[in-house]
């Protein structure tokens, strides 16, 4: 998957110009870079030119996007109720709640939910979609390490089963050790991309990085 032409300014600070991103399909990549660099702005990018273009989109964003006015139940239906019977529907739901451990959570709404109740239901939300192009910022940055741990696994299953492409924003190394087959470090004003690889060269990406 090739993004091209990237261009982002923010007042007189020239974040992208003419920048291009090549990910490898049905794989899992990660974008690293020092804080502020520019990283969610390239794939709130990356999200438009994919929805532009007709390819269906999951992103789990780093701030809480649930419906405040549908409980959790309405809020993970909300994205799969055209696709299933209402009792397939209900079956998928629990499945992911049991995985997540927020059965209790089912009927309560985002406002009764702690930081990090909300950030696995959104999860859950990106995961229950039909997508072709799975998008995380940051996404377990609020969760329990036995809870992340489970995720990495789910996505790692997804992206084997589904042969989706996945794009993950992270300052984590051991997520990233844990469940990326690329990584693409970003730096400089404008961003060019400094480094880009397997998993090996993961340590080095990291040890480079100016926090």
């Amino acid at each position: 998957m090739f993004i091209k032409g990237v261009n982002v300014k923010f007042d007189n600070k020239v974040i992208y110009d003419n920048f291009s991103i090549d990910f490898e399909d049905n794989k899992i990549s990660c974008i690293v870079g020092a804080s502020g660099c520019g990283k969610t702005t390239l794939l709130n990018y990356i999200c438009d030119e994919l929805l532009a273009n007709g390819i269906k989109i999951s992103y789990v964003f780093q701030e809480d996007r649930l419906i405040p006015w549908k409980n959790v139940f309405d809020n993970l239906s909300i994205v799969i109720k055209n696709r299933y019977k209402r009792e397939i529907m209900n079956d998928k739901i629990e499945e992911i709640l049991k995985i997540l451990d927020i059965n209790e959570a089912k009927y309560l709404y985002p406002n009764e939910l702690s930081g990090g109740m909300k950030q696995k239901v959104n999860i859950a939300r990106a995961l229950l979609y039909d997508f072709d192009v799975l998008l995380l910022d940051e996404p377990f940055r609020s969760l329990d390490a036995k809870i992340k741990n489970v995720l990495i696994n789910l996505i790692r299953t997804i992206s084997y089963e589904k042969k989706s492409t996945i794009i993950l924003v992270s300052h984590d190394k051991d997520e990233v050790k844990a469940l990326a087959d690329n990584v693409i470090l970003i730096s400089g004003t404008p961003n060019s991309i400094v480094k880009k690889g397997d998993k090996a060269i993961i340590d080095s990406i990291f040890s480079s990085i100016i926090r």
